[in-house]
């Protein structure tokens, strides 16, 4: 983890102890406008063993309260539709280029959700902020090699705040969908 890094996550997790205030995902994301790496080391990144999720991760601070780590993917390597419940993430690129497609829930009891739109992001691009309220959903896909880091405010619980998968069911209209879980689709 850079100097740079190292700050913008100590302040992060600092300001998690309160809850992340708008003032205070304002001051990250700004904080986090200029943080960077190089392909050399998006290349160490995509070297390491997938994780229990499925993905490549270099995890800086596990807390109930706060979580950081960087994510790296191979060009074409996607992480599927899921949520962060309850959860406020913020999300720089830090080498490389991804899509992000995301929803907002309209009715989470009835899996309901309307497309948000979606963006390519790279690393000059400001930080994706995804709120609690009402709360989010998205895909990331890479472009192209590409590492990323999460911050995470609180951070998952399996009982309390579970990351769960979805796919999309079926769209209501050009803006609405129905997700189901993984599970729910499997059967």
């Amino acid at each position: 983890m850079t100097p740079e890094m190292r700050r913008v996550v100590t302040e992060a997790e600092s300001a998690a102890r309160n809850g992340w205030s708008d003032e205070a995902v304002k001051s990250l994301t700004e904080a986090a406008r200029e943080l960077r790496c190089d392909t050399e080391e998006v290349a160490r990144l995509l070297a390491l063993p997938v994780a229990d999720h499925g993905f490549r991760e270099e995890v800086f601070t596990t807390d109930p309260a706060f979580h950081a780590s960087v994510f790296a993917l191979a060009a074409g390597e996607t992480i599927p539709l899921h949520d962060h419940p309850s959860l406020d993430v913020i999300s720089k690129v830090l080498c490389g280029r991804m899509r992000v497609r995301t929803y907002e829930w309209i009715d989470a009891a009835s899996l309901r959700a309307r497309d948000c739109g979606e963006v390519v992001l790279g690393p000059d691009d400001d930080a994706l902020v995804l709120r609690k309220s009402p709360g989010t959903l998205h895909t990331v896909t890479a472009l192209e090699p590409t590492a990323f880091l999460d911050l995470f405010a609180p951070y998952y619980d399996d009982e309390a705040r579970p990351c769960t998968y979805y796919k999309v069911a079926r769209e209501d209209d050009g803006t609405r969908l129905r997700v189901v879980s993984w599970e729910e689709a499997r059967q």
